[in-house]
């Protein structure tokens, strides 16, 4: 690894320093509005005002088609408004034209468009400005709206040529988009499915990407928009909600710039910047040595002794749910069986890390009236948000509370330090603590959901500085304060990619999901073809080997796989060596007859035996329990081919 990271800087020293002197830099503007700009490293041109042909000069790449007067144009420039609790999106079209379209040059390297939607100029204008950045050599583009009830703003790219070129995304977990790709379109959230404010687009020897030096993470979203030989893509800023009184927006600044080589390229200048910027915290030792991830969701003791024998206790961290007694959040109290836990996991040498709701309140919680007018709030539907709020049949529905909000921070921030200082805990999971949204409540004591989501982790980390931070999912906001995040299944038709382990792993862990399917029952809920492209998005995205243990039978002899999943990961190999173990050679206990393949010989073998204790041949007593039983049936059952 150390080696190709070296290898990676290299090849970013190559790529991107950029040295102004000498730098082949033009911006022409047509009488028509066309913009076309020139570096040493592209060639670009807008008509429209968006962007319809990008050729990369380092690798003589197009990566664009001929233009065409039907395709991508939800992928043009637009501005979005509310009108009577909804947000509607406006495109640029002939008519704003007919208006007038106003073009003037601001610098010898920026232009400004402007499109107005009346010829009195009151109701919408949307201005896009287009320049170079002479000493990066990076197309800046940035925006300026204005309307009543502001939302948001956008610009695009069209004719992207789906044969040459693939979109690359730090999106739910990470993913490719490319010419295979079932799904079709994709809106993604920044802060939230899209997980970092860059894009590349990968083509043969090259590319070019898009991204943000945004470092207040305001709301964007990127749009992808498919068509059957090409494709768009499209980025928008978001005001801050409510819009009702918002009047105008200015985007942030979109940087586009050419490269040279495969995806890491850019990956690496972008992560090298991201890190500069956000400065993620260095974990612990423990946390980097961990080879293994075990969901628990119950308190027995015997679970532990059958577990310890399996794995190297030391370098396993027990996720813990169904420890505390449940109906109380924000409130923590454990069963009364958690200190004795706590004292054997620890006796053996296990790490324990507890879940617990980092914007949770219970509708039925003392204090949930206090805290209601801090509850999220859809940012134009103005309706309150939480898990399963609406749902009458549910017994703890939990409102999510803005972590601007002061008070609930300092409440949360105590339960849980009291709870530390109770109990030797040695890491929480805080759950939900992706969820950012753009809060129709607006600022809360001065502070943006995102604020407030960065001001909660450091309070925590603050009040328990020798306590260890896991999260749900991953983004740019929450990366750099918590070690460990856990990863979502892979959602269905998408395609998974490394980018975000590339992004994040270095200072963030991942680990999977609580209801990762078993390897001795991967297709319990029938699904097993969705269970093949969970398991192979896992060994993507390079996460802690995890699996789910509810009790000890889950640790019978005759779960080959199981054990040997253990096994394997008890060895440092990784999810991809973990998940596709080789059984032949191991002892398969099931295999009765020991022919080598588990059957229906073996079956009868078993059921001719049946109510026996202590059998002749101990192999028919498959678990060892010292009777033949529909157990032992079970076990056969389970393990034939």
């Amino acid at each position: 690894m150390k080696k190709l990271w070296c290898k990676c800087v290299c090849i970013v020293i190559l790529q991107f320093v950029l040295v102004s002197i000498g730098l082949a830099n033009t911006l022409t503007l047509s009488e028509g509005g066309e913009v076309f700009a020139e570096t040493d490293r592209y060639e670009v041109r807008f008509r429209d005002s968006v962007l319809t042909r990008f050729h990369n000069k380092l690798t003589q790449e197009t990566y664009t088609l001929p233009l065409r007067d039907d395709s991508n144009k939800q992928s043009g420039i637009s501005v979005q408004y509310e009108k009577k609790g909804k947000a509607k999106k406006e495109f640029i079209n002939d008519s704003w034209g007919s208006w007038g379209i106003e073009s003037k040059r601001l610098a010898p390297l920026a232009v400004e468009i402007a499109y107005h939607s009346d010829i009195y100029r009151l109701a919408k204008t949307v201005r896009i400005r287009i320049g170079i950045d002479a000493d990066t050599g990076d197309l800046v583009i940035q925006q300026h709206g204005i309307s009543n009830h502001t939302v948001s703003v956008m610009w695009g790219c069209r004719y992207l040529d789906n044969q040459k070129i693939d979109v690359i995304l730090p999106a739910r977990g990470g993913e490719i988009i490319d010419a295979t790709t079932e799904t079709r379109n994709r809106e993604l959230k920044y802060p939230g499915g899209w997980e970092a404010q860059l894009a590349i687009l990968q083509g043969r020897n090259g590319g070019f990407f898009v991204r943000s030096t945004d470092t207040t993470f305001r709301f964007k979203e990127f749009h992808y928009v498919w068509g059957a030989e090409h494709f768009g893509i499209s980025f928008e800023t978001y005001n801050s909600a409510p819009f009702w009184e918002k009047n105008e927006i200015t985007s942030v600044e979109w940087r586009l710039n050419a490269y040279q080589g495969d995806w890491q390229v850019p990956a690496l200048y972008y992560r090298d910047w991201m890190e500069a910027t956000f400065q993620p915290m260095q974990s612990p030792a423990w946390v980097k040595e961990l080879e293994l991830v075990v969901n628990l969701t119950n308190l027995r003791l015997d679970t532990l002794s059958y577990l310890a024998e399996h794995v190297n206790p030391s370098k396993t961290l027990l996720h813990l749910n169904g420890w505390e007694n449940p109906g109380m959040e924000p409130d923590y109290i454990p069963l009364s069986e958690f200190g004795d836990f706590l004292e054997a996991a620890h006796s053996h040498g296990f790490r324990v890390m507890p879940r617990v709701n980092f914007i949770g309140c219970l509708s039925n919680h003392r204090l949930y009236s206090e805290f209601e007018k801090y509850q999220f709030r859809h940012p134009t539907g103005g309706y309150k948000l939480g898990y399963e709020w609406n749902n009458p049949t549910y017994d703890y529905p939990a409102a999510y509370i803005n972590p601007a909000a002061n008070a609930f921070r300092k409440y949360l921030v105590g339960q849980l330090k009291t709870l530390s200082e109770t109990y030797p805990i040695d890491a929480f999971h805080l759950d939900i603590n992706h969820f950012i949204v753009n809060d129709a409540n607006g600022l809360i004591d001065g502070l943006s959901p995102a604020e407030g989501n960065v001001l909660l982790h450091q309070e925590l980390a603050a009040a328990m500085p020798s306590v260890v931070f896991g999260g749900e999912s991953l983004h740019e906001v929450t990366s750099v304060h918590v070690d460990l995040a856990m990863r979502w299944f892979i959602p269905e038709g998408a395609q998974p990619h490394p980018i975000s382990s590339f992004l994040f792993s270095p200072s963030t862990i991942p680990y999977a999901h609580t209801s990762v399917p078993n390897p001795d029952e991967p297709d319990a809920d029938g699904q097993p073809e969705r269970n093949q492209a969970i398991k192979e998005a896992y060994i993507v995205w390079n996460v802690l080997p995890t699996i789910r243990i509810r009790a000890p039978w889950m640790l019978a002899s005759y779960r080959v796989r199981t054990l040997g999943f253990l096994k394997s990961a008890r060895n440092g190999q990784s999810w991809k060596q973990t998940w596709n173990i080789n059984i032949v050679g191991t002892e398969v206990l099931a295999d009765v007859n020991v022919d080598g393949v588990v059957n229906i010989l073996d079956l009868v073998m078993v059921a001719r035996h049946i109510g026996r204790e202590k059998p002749g041949n101990p192999r028919i007593d498959v678990n060892g329990d010292g009777v033949v039983n529909i157990l032992d049936l079970v076990a056969v059952a389970q393990n034939m081919n």
